[in-house]
């Protein structure tokens, strides 16, 4: 009897996504925050950008990596492709049940990121990329099962935007634009209240609705 192994992550089911007329596409790529902020994105942005991206979580940076071959299928040709809005780092500095150790340290972190995003260049060879930090964890300090803590997540944003300015890739600082919340705004130790992630939405929209009009304005240029 024939045997499958599953190594490439799950595939999405359906037909790979067209874009509509007078959209581009726009590709997502991130763990439980990006699920988060993804459906108020593309309410705002429904007419002018198709935003695809994987159902599942995107987990830590090696799932990503291993995953990529799979997730380019959910749209029909990666050619078409204008952008990439990425963000990889609550799984990676997270300690798994209370580990000593996060599960990828700052240098094993970083490493993949460059990996990822020449891959990235590779599938899709139009796209610009847009790399968002790891948002800050709730502020009034309570640790859920897998801790990690701003002190450390502000050390690997630092790395991955040192990564990013070698890369030539832009970066969306999510942490900084979420630093000063309170923790209101909060629903557990690091995800945010549906409120919270409408206007995380609404500022991931705007940056994304920024580049694609940089992307067709640079093309226009003589």
């Amino acid at each position: 009897m024939a045997h499958v192994y599953e190594e490439e992550g799950r595939r999405a089911a359906g037909a790979p996504a067209n874009a509509a007329d007078g959209q581009k596409i726009v590709f997502l790529i991130g763990d439980s925050i990006r699920m988060g902020f993804l459906p108020y994105a593309q309410g705002i942005l429904q007419k002018e950008a198709l935003l695809v991206s994987p159902e599942e979580n995107c987990r830590y940076t090696q799932y990503t990596y291993t995953s990529l071959s799979a997730w380019k299928s959910l749209v029909a040709d990666p050619d078409a492709v204008s952008l990439i809005y990425w963000n990889n780092g609550h799984w990676d500095i997270a300690h798994w049940d209370g580990d000593g150790e996060s599960l990828n340290s700052v240098e094993q972190y970083t490493s993949m990121l460059e990996r990822i995003c020449h891959r990235l260049r590779r599938y899709f060879p139009n796209a610009k990329i847009i790399f968002a930090t790891t948002s800050p964890a709730n502020p009034n300090g309570i640790m859920g099962v897998n801790p990690r803590n701003n002190a450390e997540i502000s050390r690997y944003n630092q790395a991955a935007k040192h990564v990013m300015d070698t890369l030539g890739v832009q970066v969306d600082d999510v942490y900084a634009f979420l630093r000063n919340w309170d923790a209101d705004q909060y629903a557990d130790y690091v995800h945010l209240t549906d409120d919270g992630f409408r206007i995380l939405g609404e500022h991931v929209a705007e940056v994304i609705r920024e580049a694609l009009q940089q992307s067709i304005s640079f093309r226009q240029d003589p």
